[in-house]
C-alpha cells in the first residue's frame, strides 16, 4: 500500500526539531547533533519563564514518543495505514509485535484513549491494564477450552503457538526464577500441594504447578530475575526499533496517538460492508480505498461497545453472552515449624532466618457436578522483618490482590503467611447476564447496560471453590495441605479482629464484582444467532474489522486469559500480514 505522506519525516513525528531530546542518555547520539542546536533561545527549560507546573502524563511524554497535534492534523488529512490498532494493552502489543516482525514496512497507528479518570483497580494512561495486573499466565489444555470452536483449538495446537506468546510475555515458572526470594519456600509449597493432590486430599482439584508468571528476563544478560511484564516498555522498544529502521530506509515508523477515544465506525453497504470511516474524539479517520484494517484491542467491554454503536448486525449478537471470573480472597498463616525447615532429608527446606522468601503456586480444579472450573492463586510469604521487607515483598509478590498486607505480616515473623485468590468461571449459558446498547445515553463510550447475575451453577462452583481453599479439622484442602503438620495451628485473617482460628464468614472473603470479563463477542458459526465473530476474527456484518481478547472466548474457563489472548492476537497478525522476505 502506498503512503500519502511525502517522506518518512512526514509520517513520523520528530520531537524537538531544534534541540536534542533530554531523554537520550549520556553517550547516545542525539537525533540532532549538539553542534546544530541554536546558539540563543528565547525560552528554554524554565528560563526566563517557568514551564507548566502540573503537566499531565500525555503532555510530558507526547513530544518524545507520541503523535503531536501537527502530526495528528496531517494524519487526518493524509493518513494512510495498513492497520489502526485500538488500545495499547496486551493484545495490541501481541498484534503489533508479530505484524512488524513479519513486515517492518507495515504502517501501523495505535490509538489510546488515555487519560482515564478512574477504572476499578487501575488508572491506565498508556499500556491498558498491563500496568496493574497479577502476571499469572497458565496455559489451558484443550479440555479446559469448553465450547471453543475447532478452528481455535487447532490454532493452539499449531507449531510455536504457546512458545511465541510465552516468549512475548517472558513467562517463567516460579520455581525457575533464579533469585534468592523464590527458593526453598517455593519447593516446599509445591511439594506439599503435589503430595496432597496425588493422595486425593483436595477432592475437586485436578492439577497443581509452580505458578507460570510473566516476570522473566527481558534479555539474556539482564540481572533482573524478576521483572513483572507490562506493555509500555515493550511498545516503546518497538517504536524505537521502527524509528531506526525508518532512518536506515528498512522499514516504517510505528505511530502512537494518545487522548484519542474511538467511538464508532461506518461501513459502505454498497461495497461489501467495508469500513471507510473511523470516528474518534479527535476527528474522523478516513480510508477511501477500504483497505485499512481496524484491530479492536481495547478490552471485551469497549470492543463490544464500539461494535454495538457501529453495526446493526451486532445488535442481537454482541453482548448476548457475558462471562468472567468471580473471586474469593483468603489469608491464613501457620507456625514456621523448625524441624520442617531445618532438618536434613527429602522433606527438608532450609529457610534463611533473616531473609524474605516468597512462593507462588497454581492449583486448578472443577465442580464434579457441572464440570465448571476454578483455580487458586497461592502466594506464600516468609517475612522475618516485615517493615524492612515491605518494599521487596511489594515488588516481587506476583499478585497485587494476593499480597499480604503490612498488618498481616506484622507479628507473623515466625509464621508462613498464605494468601489465596480463588477464581471461578461464570456460567456462559446464563441468559440473565448480558451487555446491551443503551440508546438513551448520548455518550458513545458509555451507552451500554451491563447485567451480571449468578446462576445455580455459579453458586455451586463458588461453594466448591471456597471449600477447596478453606479448611476445618476434619477435611483436607489446599491450605491444610500446605500447613501439613501445623494444620491444627492454622489461623485466618479477619478484617475486623485480625488472626483467629475461626474461619472468616463468606461475606468477608467473597469479592463483589468480576474480573477477566469475556465472551461478549465469542467466535462461532454464523448459524449460531449469538456468535459475533467468524473464524478469521471478523465480526459478522463488516469486512476489515478484527477482534482480539477474551471477548472471543465462548466460555471463560477459570484460567487467567492473558497468555491465550496474546496467542490469538499473534495468530491474527500471521493471518493478516504476509511475511516480507529480506
Amino acid at each position: 500500500m502506498s503512503s500519502s505522506f511525502s517522506s518518512p519525516a512526514d509520517y513520523l513525528t520528530v520531537p524537538h526539531s531544534l534541540t536534542p531530546s533530554f531523554h537520550f542518555r549520556t553517550g547516545k547520539v542525539p537525533r540532532l547533533p549538539v553542534a546544530e542546536r541554536p546558539s540563543k533561545v528565547a525560552n528554554q527549560f524554565g528560563y526566563p519563564r517557568p514551564g507548566i507546573q502540573s503537566p499531565t502524563p500525555a503532555l510530558a511524554t507526547a513530544a518524545h514518543y507520541f503523535v503531536d497535534n501537527n502530526t495528528w492534523d496531517a494524519i487526518l488529512d493524509h493518513g494512510d495505514f495498513d492497520d489502526i490498532v485500538v488500545g495499547s494493552g496486551f493484545c495490541a502489543l501481541a498484534y503489533v509485535d508479530e505484524a512488524l516482525k513479519r513486515d517492518p514496512w507495515r504502517k501501523i497507528l495505535i490509538l489510546e484513549r488515555g487519560e482515564v479518570g478512574f477504572m476499578h483497580g487501575s488508572c491506565p494512561f498508556f499500556g491498558g491494564r498491563s500496568t496493574f495486573w497479577s502476571a499469572w499466565c497458565p496455559q489451558p489444555t484443550l479440555d479446559l477450552m469448553r465450547g471453543f470452536p475447532d478452528s481455535m483449538k487447532r490454532t493452539t495446537q499449531s507449531e510455536d503457538f504457546w512458545k511465541d506468546c510465552k516468549d512475548l510475555l517472558h513467562v517463567t515458572p516460579a520455581d525457575q526464577i533464579s533469585n534468592q526470594i523464590f527458593g526453598e519456600l517455593q519447593k516446599d509449597i509445591d511439594q506439599k500441594l503435589t503430595k496432597a493432590l496425588n493422595a486425593n486430599r483436595i477432592h475437586t482439584a485436578d492439577t497443581t504447578e509452580a505458578a507460570p508468571l510473566a516476570v522473566g528476563k527481558t534479555s539474556p544478560t539482564s540481572q533482573l530475575a524478576f521483572n513483572k511484564f507490562s506493555t509500555p516498555g515493550a511498545l516503546l522498544d518497538i517504536y524505537e526499533r521502527q524509528r531506526k529502521l525508518t532512518k536506515a530506509n528498512k522499514g516504517r515508523p510505528l505511530m502512537i496517538a494518545t487522548d484519542c477515544i474511538v467511538q464508532r465506525f461506518q461501513t459502505d453497504e454498497n461495497e461489501g460492508h467495508v469500513v471507510r470511516v473511523l470516528e474518534t474524539s479527535r476527528g474522523a479517520l478516513c480510508f477511501p480505498d477500504g483497505r485499512t484494517n481496524i484491530i479492536l484491542a481495547a478490552g471485551a467491554i469497549p470492543n463490544t461497545n464500539i461494535l454495538l454503536n457501529s453495526l446493526e448486525s451486532m445488535q442481537t449478537r454482541a453482548g448476548s453472552r457475558v462471562t468472567g471470573h468471580f473471586l474469593t480472597h483468603i489469608a491464613a498463616r501457620f507456625p514456621k515449624n523448625k524441624l520442617r525447615y531445618s532438618r536434613l532429608g527429602n522433606e527438608s527446606f532450609h529457610l534463611k532466618e533473616d531473609k524474605l522468601e516468597i512462593a507462588a503456586s497454581y492449583l486448578a480444579g472443577r465442580d464434579p457436578r457441572s464440570n465448571m472450573q476454578y483455580h487458586v492463586q497461592i502466594t506464600a510469604i516468609h517475612s522475618p522483618h516485615p517493615e524492612q521487607d515491605a518494599v521487596d515483598a511489594g515488588r516481587e509478590c506476583p499478585d497485587y490482590a494476593a499480597a499480604a498486607t503490612a498488618e498481616q505480616l506484622e507479628g507473623s515473623e515466625d509464621y508462613i503467611v498464605l494468601v489465596c485468590a480463588s477464581l471461578g468461571e461464570l456460567d456462559e449459558e446464563n441468559r440473565d447476564s448480558w451487555l446491551r446498547r443503551n440508546p438513551q445515553d448520548p455518550d458513545l463510550t458509555t451507552n451500554v447496560k451491563l447485567q451480571i447475575t449468578l446462576s445455580e451453577k455459579d453458586h455451586s462452583l463458588w461453594d466448591i471453590m471456597d471449600h477447596a481453599t478453606q479448611t476445618d479439622l476434619f477435611s483436607y484442602d489446599a491450605i491444610a495441605a500446605m500447613a501439613d503438620d501445623e494444620v491444627r495451628n492454622l489461623q485466618y485473617w479477619h478484617n475486623s479482629s485480625g488472626w483467629s482460628s475461626r474461619k472468616p464468614p463468606v461475606s468477608e472473603i467473597r469479592v463483589p464484582g468480576i474480573v477477566h470479563e469475556g465472551s461478549t463477542l465469542y467466535m462461532g458459526p454464523q448459524g449460531d444467532p449469538a456468535a459475533a465473530v467468524d473464524d478469521r476474527y471478523r465480526p459478522y456484518g463488516c469486512q476489515n474489522v478484527y477482534v482480539t481478547g477474551a471477548a472471543l472466548f465462548p466460555a471463560a474457563g477459570s484460567w487467567n486469559p492473558t497468555l491465550t489472548m496474546c496467542g490469538f492476537a499473534q495468530d491474527l497478525a500471521r493471518k493478516l500480514v504476509p511475511k516480507r522476505e529480506a
